[in-house]
């Protein structure tokens, strides 16, 4: 992949962002044309980016901060398929790499892949008629907000009723997504780089029967509000959000478009999981 032009998406909050953005830079070859956003046009040294309003036409694309500025990037990018490369900042970072000096090196030495994330859509049937589409490539949510949070829910799957249940909400996460909150709520890990599914987690159901289920991508699903809360939201990668009332139904299904993440060499879904996420650790002591 020859990249001539490589864009920035930067989390400017980050304590250390100008020494990590300095040390990118270095790495990055005189020749590639820097493009970032404004906000982050005072982190450089004058003339080393260049300012854009869309990072549309770049040959690869940085998300210098963590997983959720990486979360950014994807959706800035999702219908150019443009590949991304993230970098953590003092994070977790577990869809980033920890090293910025390696990774950028890695990616102009062409030592890297680049895999087909999977992308959840997700359609909201509106009572007047009309619909809204939203894409996640973590995961959406349905849940509830204030003091009366409980919400009943109805959950079909290939027309097929799956079941009715009283949650605070349930995570409609993609394998990618299965390590962030969907995880939190007691939901499986499924490895994104070999299955393609979905993990359907509820949050907090009022019965011992409703557990997280994993469905195959090639499964239609829909959960439809068969009565909300005081106020309830649709909310994509943590990121967006938008109302649901009563009525209302929200069909999941992949996205036809993925989100291309660069990994650079000796990257290994479960190596990843044991390092970062400290799975497996025996936690019996020898004296």
């Amino acid at each position: 992949m020859n990249i001539a032009s490589l864009g920035l998406v930067v989390n400017v909050k980050k304590r250390d962002i100008r020494d990590v953005l300095a040390d990118v830079l270095d790495a990055v070859p005189r020749g590639v044309e820097v493009l970032a956003f404004e906000e982050a046009a005072d982190l450089a040294a004058p003339g080393r980016m260049r300012c854009v309003s869309s990072l549309a036409g770049c040959g690869a694309v940085l998300a210098l901060g963590g997983d959720g500025t990486l979360l950014v990037a994807a959706r800035l990018v999702a219908g150019d398929g443009i590949p991304i490369l993230g970098i953590k900042i003092r994070s977790l970072g577990f869809l980033t790499e920890d090293d910025p000096k390696r990774a950028v090196a890695d990616l102009f030495a062409g030592r890297y892949r680049i895999q087909e994330r999977m992308r959840l859509e997700t359609v909201v049937e509106r009572e007047e008629g009309t619909a809204e589409r939203w894409s996640a490539l973590n995961d959406a949510v349905v849940h509830g907000i204030g003091v009366s949070r409980v919400i009943h829910l109805r959950t079909t799957i290939d027309g097929t009723i799956l079941g009715e249940y009283l949650a605070d909400g349930v995570i409609v996460s993609t394998p990618t997504g299965s390590t962030a909150y969907s995880l939190a709520a007691g939901g499986p890990i499924v490895n994104p780089t070999t299955l393609e599914a979905f993990v359907i987690t509820p949050l907090c159901p009022h019965s011992l029967s409703v557990r997280p289920i994993v469905v195959s991508a090639a499964e239609r699903f829909s959960i439809e509000i068969v009565e909300a809360s005081q106020e309830t939201l649709l909310t994509i990668d943590g990121q967006l959000s938008c109302p649901l009332r009563t009525g209302e139904r929200i069909l999941c299904r992949r996205d036809e478009r993925p989100t291309r993440l660069i990994v650079t060499e000796g990257y290994r879904f479960y190596d990843v999981v044991r390092r970062k996420l400290k799975w497996g650790g025996v936690l019996r002591q020898d004296h």
